[in-house]
């Protein structure tokens, strides 16, 4: 279940001036790893820590609650808990994943989106994590940055997919995706939307869920050939693979439109492939919520491999079917630990909230964070 999209994107086709900061950011990792060891010393821990990551998604407010005050979107009392939050954790991790829907977006004046991005960068750079940089930020595109229109008919937004790749180039960690044409048909160039990279014996793809065109769909040719690549290097011990839009929608959620699911033949493939590649884990946000499950392949109900978790908890108004199937919502973080022995584990931390307003301010007296879930993927 651990969908790993480690920074150091070591194996990629990616020019010289864009592979360097890589380079400097593995070597900042690995002495970061030397000296957090806090995860070794827990009884209950396998055996002594390889890397942890951590991952959120969906952090921007409704579109109601939008103001000028605000232009980053974001709903800045639970995302500077997070910023503030994250470096300290033990043991620390290397990179952190924002699974998309960052900003509110979905405006055809790019121009706005833009500055919304542009503001979300300042949050980040001015917080604790954005000065942590053993830290490695990576950012993957929600809906909300690749869409357009209203929620359940949601289109492609001509023009978004570049004002992304512009101005959160910086925490893009790869280029040897698709191009246009091909078996999946591309209408746009997406190697830098959808991409592959090996850090130490894992393997880590990240997918756009919303390519131009092609909306809640994911290039299934491209992650077959990438999946079955990895599979035959006897190097590789571990398969993690990431995108916004689940591939199965929890049953008590009513914020999952327009997931991978309204395409099932697209998405019974890629969870087929999956399975098949033994992937451990695809991790997603887009429903409010957290969740964790191992669905089966729909055709083939004896293959149950890959583990689902949706971290859609990241500050948008959490999915009242959460709080209705009798359990208690939080805002928080996800933190996935690999161990040395090659076991992997899910920890989920989150924090308590005002019910009546989601945007109050989170004062860590009223609502501290604290685990919440702990899940073994990989015994």
């Amino acid at each position: 279940m651990l969908v790993v999209y480690i920074a150091a994107a070591l194996g990629t086709s990616a020019a010289y001036d864009r592979v360097r900061p890589f380079f400097v950011f593995l070597i900042a990792a690995m002495v970061a790893a030397a000296g957090c060891g806090g995860s070794s010393n827990d009884s209950t821990s396998p055996s002594p820590v390889a890397f942890s990551f951590v991952f959120v998604g969906c952090d921007r407010v409704l579109a109601a609650d939008a103001t000028p005050d605000n232009p980053s979107t974001a709903n800045l009392a639970q995302l500077e808990r997070d910023f503030a939050e994250i470096p300290r954790l033990k043991p620390r991790p290397t990179i952190a994943f924002v699974v998309g829907d960052l900003v509110l977006g979905l405006n055809a004046d790019l121009a706005k989106l833009r500055d919304q991005l542009e503001n979300w960068k300042k949050l980040y750079r001015d917080s604790p994590l954005g000065h942590a940089h053993s830290i490695r930020l990576v950012a993957i595109p929600g809906n909300h940055e690749m869409l357009i229109g209203s929620k359940g008919s949601q289109t492609s937004n001509p023009g978004a997919e570049d004002v992304w790749l512009d101005a959160m180039s910086e925490y893009i960690a790869g280029d040897n995706g698709p191009g246009p044409g091909g078996p999946d048909e591309l209408a746009t160039d997406q190697s830098r939307l959808t991409y592959s990279f090996r850090y130490r014996n894992t393997h880590f793809v990240v997918v756009n869920t919303d390519p131009y065109g092609a909306v809640a769909t994911v290039p299934v040719h491209w992650i077959q050939n990438d999946l079955d690549k990895a599979v035959s290097n006897t190097a590789i011990a571990h398969i993690f693979v990431l995108g916004h839009k689940p591939a199965f929608v929890p049953a008590i959620a009513t914020s999952g439109e327009q997931s991978l699911d309204v395409n099932p033949a697209n998405r019974d493939a890629f969870w087929s492939e999956m399975n098949l590649a033994d992937v451990d884990g695809y991790m997603a946000a887009h429903v409010h919520l957290w969740d964790i499950s191992r669905p089966p392949v729909p055709d083939m109900p004896d293959l149950r491999h890959t583990w689902q978790v949706i971290a859609g908890n990241g500050g948008t108004r959490p999915d009242p079917g959460w709080a209705e199937s009798g359990a208690t919502p939080y805002f928080g973080y996800s933190q996935v630990i690999v161990y040395r022995s090659g076991a992997v584990e899910i920890l989920s931390y989150g924090r308590d909230f005002d019910p009546q307003n989601y945007l109050a301010p989170s004062d860590p007296a009223i609502f501290p964070t604290t685990l919440r879930e702990r899940v073994s993927i990989v015994p």
